[in-house]
């Protein structure tokens, strides 16, 4: 008994020791699992309901896998998903077409079909009368004008069938199959991803992804296949040797790094097959990596936002741009009350995408780099205030922020120096005020002067400064009143600069010494009086002595005339 009772507990342990990692198998009741150990799926099966692949759990699914619609698979931080099976959608209603354009060559093969007969190309999408479509097969060219297919006679040799598309069109042309039918009526039909294409895109009606697979942690897909999932890399992602059908665009959030190489992805739901989101990482293969084609990029790179920040806070002021994003878009935006702008922004959802498009790799595998360059200019007005307040960003910032900083003038009056310490009440005293710009551009600017809190009657001042220059503006100040009284001078800022005049000349002003002014009395002007009456009468008297010696004179010269006859 005691040796049966060894081997059985030998056994029961061997069981054990030899046992997989995990036996969990994916759930199909709608309700929700968490994977938090190493766990694999080994058998076809369907999967109703979320998983979790909790911080320190892997798992790897090797098997075929059918998903139902809405399900999420989430990977957190820390965790594994391995892939190398397949994800299928448990619901796909929706049909494969393929879009073509200009240039576009399908190639159906009926292979081993030998015999004279018909091709047929089924169209699908609403015909415009703007457009001009063109279809060759062999020598035979015929303009589609809206019918639901073209026939062509042909005699079929069991190698492909160039069909040629040319013209110009702006609405989507879509094929939905090719048939033939040979002499004896039989019927040979492809869908559309089904044949071989230079040029064209298979699309579908259905825009949304059946189930989403969330990484936060990290992902290897290795020889499996995909379809119809919505997959967003916030972790590490890599996919090798796979196949992504109606799965892309993959999103690569900031934080997140994918690597792409000798995979193919078809049928994507948007014209990118990966969007890469602000900094993160792609590793792309060009080689031996297959995309969607045409005008479908392999992949972008689209900023969330494209803010940059300045510091003329509520002033006016403009950003001009050219170059900008995928369409290389030029115009001009007001920056906001806080002296930002955002140069992604446009009322049209595309274009303002476009615009936060600064690289991309195109169908053909060329990657582009947006060409582009921003000025930011401080408004002024016409003769003062004009400086040249700007920066430009060249190349423009490619990031999802970024703070500048635009030059300014600095206006400072240092010093305001009467010629006297005493003065009169509405007469002119002589002034002197120096004015320094220890900024970074010119300036040109009026200065004001005060008494109190009232303006002051000086002569006008308007000065221009280069930077670091200082000048001497002489003028003369008119006391309305008697007392002691003081003159503070700043550099007038215009209005419309709002709270950044605090940055561009002082807000107190600079101060002079005290003036004693005093009243014009009676005495002074009896005096002017008097002095006034005596001059006048010396010159009233000098002028009669003038004219009596003048008189005087003429009358002796008379006489002596007379006393010569």
């Amino acid at each position: 008994m005691r040796r049966a009772t060894i081997i059985v507990a030998f056994f029961m342990i061997s069981t054990i020791l030899f046992m997989p990692s995990g036996l969990s198998e994916p759930q199909t009741d709608g309700t929700a699992q968490v994977i938090s150990s190493s766990e694999s799926w080994n058998t076809n099966s369907e999967l109703n309901g979320d998983v979790t692949v909790s911080d320190g759990a892997t798992l790897t699914i090797n098997s075929e896998i059918t998903i139902a619609t809405g399900t999420s698979i989430v990977v957190d931080s820390g965790a594994n998903l391995v892939l190398n099976g397949a994800l299928l959608a448990q619901e796909t209603t929706s049909g494969v077409f393929m879009e073509v354009y200009n240039s576009t060559v399908v190639k159906p093969n009926f292979t081993g079909l030998v015999d004279s007969g018909t091709l047929r190309i089924n169209m699908a999408k609403e015909y415009f009368t703007t457009m001009n479509v063109n279809i060759t097969v062999g020598s035979t060219t015929i303009a589609w004008t809206g019918e639901e297919y073209i026939d062509y006679n042909l005699q079929f040799d069991g190698l492909p069938v160039n069909v040629s598309f040319s013209g110009f069109w702006q609405f989507p042309v879509w094929i939905e199959s090719i048939q033939a039918f040979d002499s004896n009526g039989a019927i040979y039909t492809l869908q559309a991803n089904e044949w071989e294409h230079n040029n064209g895109v298979l699309k579908s009606e259905e825009a949304e992804a059946s189930y989403s697979i969330i990484i936060n942690g990290n992902f290897e897909s290795q020889q499996a296949s995909m379809e119809w999932a919505n997959l967003t890399c916030n972790g590490i992602c890599s996919i090798e040797n796979s196949t992504l059908s109606w799965s892309s665009p993959i999103s690569v959030s900031e934080n997140g790094t994918l690597s792409a190489k000798s995979s193919t992805i078809n049928g994507s739901r948007t014209y990118e097959d990966i969007i890469v989101y602000d900094n993160a990482i792609i590793n792309y293969d060009v080689e031996t990596m297959v995309g969607t084609g045409g005008p479908t990029d392999m992949w972008v790179r689209l900023l969330s936002q494209r803010i940059i920040s300045t510091n003329l806070k509520d002033a006016p002021a403009i950003a001009h741009f050219e170059g900008l994003g995928y369409q290389g878009i030029t115009g001009d935006l007001t920056l906001d009350s806080e002296g930002k702008v955002d140069l992604g922004y446009n009322n049209n959802p595309i274009l303002s995408k476009y615009l936060r498009m600064p690289e991309w790799l195109d169908g053909d595998g060329m990657h582009h780099q947006e060409n582009a360059t921003v000025l930011i200019t401080l408004g002024g007005k016409a003769n003062v205030w004009n400086g040249n307040s700007s920066v430009k960003l060249d190349p423009a910032p490619t990031i999802p922020y970024f703070t500048t900083s635009i030059p300014l003038p600095y206006v400072v009056v240092d010093s305001v120096i009467p010629e006297d310490q005493m003065g009169t009440a509405n007469r002119g005293l002589g002034i002197m005020i120096s004015v320094s710009n220890t900024g970074l551009v010119e300036v040109s600017t009026n200065i004001q002067c005060y008494e109190g809190d009232d303006l002051a009657d000086v002569t006008t001042m308007f000065v221009s400064l280069q930077p670091g220059e200082t000048k001497e503006l002489p003028s003369t100040w008119y006391a309305n009143s008697s007392g002691a009284k003081t003159l503070n001078c700043k550099a007038l800022v215009p209005t419309m600069f709002n709270s950044l005049s605090e940055d561009l000349s002082q807000s107190i002003g600079t101060e002079s010494e005290p003036v004693s002014f005093k009243d014009l009395d009676d005495s002074e002007d009896t005096s002017l009086i008097l002095y006034s009456v005596i001059i006048i009468v010396m010159i009233v008297v000098a002028v009669l002595f003038s004219r009596i010696s003048a008189n005087k004179l003429m009358q002796v010269e008379e006489e002596e005339e007379e006393e010569e006859v």
